[in-house]
């Protein structure tokens, strides 16, 4: 169906080949929906025109139409509402050597008849040569082709199509819950206690169609009662309980047999990209060079600039990266780091060598700070010290609250949000902060520091392996936090093996801040180091008793108080005094 009115290619083929182009039947809604200009035609769903040509239609919504046009067609017997799924036999119908074959037998007598349970799984046969023509290779196989019928034991041939490995891993996560029976797939009982899946990760493809036949699949299998609370309600061995607790797992996302909690599909890693801007042809990294004196990347051949962009990594853009080259050259856990930060995993990350180096400068840096703060171990641990948290210095409950901070961002960021380049952040704010305490015998410090290490190790295992063994040997863990232990309450020998740490909500609020005081709408002073969360009424009393209120919120001559006519107060952060 050609319709250039309202699609862009069909508009674009008629202007090529001289084809006139009808009056549009649709028009855009109130203005406030028009779609951007940058389209020639009006391709969104509108308002049928009142024209002849819509006959009864005109003026409905385009939903509208289409539900009354596929009603009068129902009428007439010509059409019927239909639904079209996304779901296709691709991955049951591959003519291909590998993959698990089609348990199925062809009987001219009987039909399609299911290979017996008894001779499950059907073997591949070997010695099969593979051309790549003609079709399956399993068409060519006969003694394994040909066979009995196992009905009427006549002449039959298998069927050679093979399943793809999607098939596989459509359901495999259900055999992860019972690995080793011999008997079924996986038992009921077990499968039922563990769905559905917490979380679901893979790249665009996945996101798409193995998705789908993963849902397919676990929606089958569910409804057959092969697994669920409908399956375990018919076992009387069950106890009520454990009744009660599969109902409740499925009363959330795990409803009607959904296998996945959660989706969360990567994005593609795109690298840097040269083209010939005359022939468009892709171009190796070592055709092109950089110029000794304007620094311009250059075409070898031509002299010409070359044509650069980011795009989805390819053998034939020779714009790959090989991760041996770059782990050999930063390290792994700088390679890491590198491709955590550089954006969140559903994005589309742009890959850039030449900026791993600052996660290697930053590292060298945590190590640094490890280095010399083992030789002014803490005098005591952050569990003793927080009783007398009152006397602590400023610089003290600045230190706990930022660890504290530091916690929460990357413990979100680890099992909430998948935002990695988030907790990165968050440590190398907290290793900054570190790197300016100037008492680094305070147990606050010690604290901090054996928190950034138990934290950045699910990011760089070596190096936080390594500056924990360091600091086994100088005494922190000793003194430091029980979060540092083993779960037994033993020193942890690993950075693996000890708590991960838990975030001290009464540390993220702040004690005391900055307050900038504004006269009429201008900065006119700050009051310093002020208690958190103070009420207007008593900020505009330190306001006027500053040093610099006489000035500006006192009459010079007669040295009263000017009426304050309105304040604008925004908590921890500005007053503002109308006068």
């Amino acid at each position: 169906m050609g319709v250039p009115a309202h699609d862009v290619r069909d508009y674009e083929f008629s202007q090529a080949n001289g084809l006139s182009v009808l009056p549009s039947v649709v028009e855009p809604k109130p203005a406030s929906d028009i779609q951007s200009l940058e389209t020639p035609v009006f391709t969104g769903e509108g308002m049928l025109r009142r024209t002849p040509e819509n006959g009864p239609y005109g003026g409905m919504s385009s939903a509208q139409a289409a539900m009354e046009i596929i009603k009068a067609a129902a009428e007439r017997g010509v059409g019927k509402n239909a639904v079209n799924y996304r779901l296709r036999d691709w991955l049951l119908s591959r003519q291909r050597y590998w993959g698990a074959p089609v348990p199925i037998i062809h009987c001219p007598s009987c039909g399609a008849v299911p290979v017996p349970e008894s001779d499950l799984p059907v073997q591949l046969p070997s010695g099969i040569e593979i051309s790549g023509r003609g079709g399956s290779p399993l068409a060519r196989a006969s003694e394994w082709v040909n066979c009995k019928c196992p009905k009427c034991s006549g002449a039959a041939k298998r069927d050679t199509d093979t399943l793809d490995t999607f098939v596989d891993s459509s359901w495999y996560f259900l055999r992860y819950t019972d690995p080793h029976n011999t008997r079924q797939p996986f038992d009921a009982l077990r499968a039922s206690a563990a769905m559905p899946v917490d979380i679901y990760i893979g790249g665009v493809e996945h996101a798409i169609l193995h998705l789908l036949y993963s849902r397919f699949i676990s929606k089958f299998l569910w409804r057959t009662k092969s697994f669920g609370y409908q399956a375990v309600e018919s076992l009387g061995t069950v106890s009520e309980a454990v009744k009660d607790a599969i109902r409740k797992r499925e009363s959330g996302s795990a409803v009607n047999g959904e296998p996945f909690k959660r989706l969360l599909a990567q994005g593609m890693v795109h690298g840097l990209t040269y083209k010939d801007p005359s022939t468009g042809r892709f171009l190796k990294p070592d055709e092109v060079s950089t110029d000794k004196d304007s620094g311009e990347l250059r075409i070898k051949l031509t002299n010409e600039l070359p044509a650069k962009s980011y795009e989805k990594m390819s053998k034939s853009k020779y714009n790959g990266v090989d991760p041996n080259e770059t782990v050999d050259k930063f390290g792994a856990d700088a390679t890491r780091l590198h491709m955590l930060y550089l954006a969140p995993p559903q994005d589309t990350l742009e890959w850039d060598t030449q900026s791993i180096v600052g996660m290697q400068r930053w590292i060298n840096r945590v190590g640094r700070l490890v280095d010399s703060a083992c030789d002014t171990p803490p005098t005591q641990s952050i569990e003793m010290a927080l009783d007398s948290r009152q006397q602590w210095g400023k610089e003290a409950r600045e230190t706990f609250r930022q660890t504290n901070i530091a916690i929460q961002r990357a413990t979100e960021a680890l099992t909430g949000t998948f935002a990695f380049n988030t907790a990165i952040a968050a440590l190398i704010e907290l290793s900054n902060c570190l790197g300016t305490v100037a008492d680094r015998k305070h147990p606050t410090f010690a604290h901090g520091l054996m928190c950034l290490i138990k934290m950045l190790s699910p990011m760089a295992p070596s190096v936080g392996e390594e500056l924990w063994e360091i600091v086994q040997k100088s005494g922190y863990p000793q003194m430091a936090a029980s979060h540092c232990a083993a779960e037994n309450g033993a020193e942890a020998a690993s950075v693996f093996a000890g708590r991960w740490p838990k975030v001290d909500e009464t540390a993220l609020k702040q004690q005391n801040v900055t307050i900038v005081v504004q006269v009429n709408g201008k900065v006119r002073f700050r009051l310093e180091d002020v208690e958190a969360d103070q009420s207007q009424e008593a900020l505009i009393q330190a306001a006027s008793e500053h040093a610099q209120a006489k000035k500006w919120l006192f009459d010079l001559g007669s040295g009263q108080q000017r009426a304050i006519r309105k304040v604008i107060h925004v908590p921890n952060k500005i007053i503002n005094i109308i006068i």
